[in-house]
C-alpha cells in the first residue's frame, strides 16, 4: 500500500488525510501543536461562498459548499452539525462604475452556472436589507452562500478519516523533509524520521519553509489578517449575510448575538508565525470602514465596552495569483503541496482535498489540474478578490 505523509492538521490537511485514506492509501498526518486546527484554521472567518470571478473557481467552490452542504451525509455522520449558516453574502457597492461591473460579473456567473446570483439596486436592495446606507448603490447576493463551524467540520473530516486507519500524530514537529537521490522520501522530526513514498505540504504559512529543506522554494508568503468578534449587540441586525463593502473590502458577519468583521489591508510578507500579533487599532479602522455603508455600526461603536471586543490575528499563505498550489512539485520526485489559498481556505477545503486524492491516484490527470504548481502565467496573474 503506497504511504503518503501530510504534514500540517489544519482543515485543509485533515480533509487531505479524509480523501486520501478513502482513495485506498496508508496515511500518517503530523501537526506539532497539542490540537489539530489550531492556528490558521482556528483564526479564520469561516466565511464559504461561490461568487468568483473566474469559472475554474466558480466551479471549485459550488463543489465545496454543495460538499458542506450534505456534510452529514457526505461523511456518513448523522446528526453531525457544521453550523452552516446559509445567510448569503452581499457584495455592495456605493460606486456606479462598480455597480456596472458588479452587473457584468452576475451576467458571467450566470453563463457559468452560478444562476442563484442576483443583482439588486435602488429600492429593492434597500427593502432587502434595510440596515444599508443610502449611499449604497447597487449589490450583488447569493442565498447560498455564508460560513460554517471549521472546527466542527475538521472534527467530521478527523471522525471520518480514522474509519480507512488514517493516523494523526499530534505534538510532532517536523524538522526537515529527508531528501534521498533527488526524491523527497520522508520527515524528520525530534522523534525521530518518517518514510513516506510521497509527503504532503498542508502546512499553511510554514509550506514554503520545509519546501526548502528540500531545495524547493515555492512562491507563497504568509501575511497578516486580522479578525474582530463583537460580542452580544442589540443594533446588530442578526439575520443579515456576510457584507462586503465593495469599494474599500471591509466586511462582516453576525457571530451568534454579535459579529465577526475583517479587513485585507496592505500589508507587507512576514515570517510564518505560530502566535500572530494583532495590531490593537485594527478595531478602531475596521468599524471605521464597515460604518460607511453600516451606518448602524456608529451605533455599537458609541456603546462598545472593552471587554466585548475579542482581536485575533493569523496569517494567508498568499500565492501570486491568489489561487491555491495543489499537486507534485516539478522536478521533485515524492513532494506535493496543497497551499496558498489565500484566506479561501476552509471555503475551498471539499473540492481542494478530493482534487488532491484524485491526482494521486491518477483519476484525475496532472495535465488537466488548474492549479498545477506550475501553471502557466502563476506569477503574473491578479487573481480573486482577497475576502473571506
Amino acid at each position: 500500500m503506497t504511504r503518503i505523509l501530510i504534514i500540517g492538521g489544519g482543515i485543509v490537511g485533515v480533509a487531505s488525510a479524509y480523501f486520501l485514506g478513502k482513495a485506498g492509501f496508508q496515511v500518517d498526518l503530523l501537526e506539532r501543536e497539542i490540537t489539530l486546527g489550531s492556528l490558521t484554521t482556528a483564526a479564520s472567518l469561516q466565511a464559504v461562498r461561490a461568487q468568483f470571478a473566474d469559472p475554474v473557481n466558480i466551479r471549485f467552490m459550488q463543489e465545496s459548499l454543495g460538499f458542506y452542504e450534505t456534510f452529514a451525509q457526505q461523511l456518513d455522520l448523522p446528526g453531525h452539525d457544521i453550523g452552516f449558516h446559509q445567510q448569503g453574502y452581499l457584495f455592495v457597492t456605493g460606486d456606479e462604475a462598480v455597480a456596472a461591473r458588479q452587473r457584468q460579473r452576475v451576467a458571467f456567473q450566470h453563463a457559468h452556472g452560478l444562476t442563484d446570483v442576483e443583482y439588486l439596486e435602488g429600492e429593492e436592495l434597500h427593502r432587502r436589507f434595510p440596515y444599508l446606507a443610502r449611499e449604497a448603490l447597487a449589490a450583488t447576493f447569493r442565498q447560498r452562500d455564508g460560513w460554517i463551524s471549521a472546527h466542527e467540520a475538521l472534527l467530521g473530516f478527523r471522525q471520518a478519516a480514522r474509519r480507512y486507519d488514517v493516523r494523526f500524530h499530534l505534538q510532532t514537529e517536523v524538522l526537515s523533509l529527508t531528501v534521498r537521490h533527488g526524491r523527497v522520501v520522508g520527515a524528520r522530526t525530534a522523534a525521530g524520521d518518517w518514510e513516506a513514498d510521497a509527503v504532503v505540504l498542508a502546512a499553511g504559512p510554514f509550506t514554503a519553509q520545509l519546501a526548502r529543506t528540500a531545495g524547493v522554494e515555492l512562491p507563497l508568503q504568509p501575511v497578516r489578517r486580522h479578525r474582530v468578534v463583537i460580542g452580544a449587540h442589540d443594533a446588530i441586525p442578526h439575520w443579515a449575510p456576510m457584507t462586503i463593502d465593495e469599494d474599500t473590502g471591509a466586511h462582516w458577519r453576525p457571530e451568534g448575538p454579535g459579529a465577526a468583521l475583517a479587513w485585507v489591508e496592505p500589508e507587507p510578507p512576514s515570517p510564518p508565525q505560530r502566535h500572530v500579533s494583532p495590531d490593537p487599532n485594527f478595531t478602531f479602522r475596521v468599524m471605521e470602514g464597515v460604518y460607511r455603508l453600516n451606518p448602524f455600526w456608529l451605533d455599537v461603536a458609541e456603546t462598545l465596552k472593552r471587554d466585548n471586543v475579542f482581536l485575533h490575528a493569523g496569517q494567508y499563505t498568499v500565492s501570486p495569483d491568489h489561487n491555491p498550489l495543489i499537486g507534485p512539485v516539478p522536478d521533485v520526485p515524492g513532494l506535493w503541496v496543497i497551499s496558498g489559498f489565500s484566506g479561501h481556505g476552509v471555503m475551498a477545503t471539499p473540492a481542494s482535498a478530493r482534487l488532491l486524492a484524485d491526482l494521486l491516484t491518477g483519476h484525475t490527470p496532472l495535465a488537466e489540474n488548474p492549479y498545477a504548481v506550475d501553471r502557466s502565467g502563476l506569477e503574473k496573474a491578479e487573481g480573486e478578490l482577497m475576502v473571506l
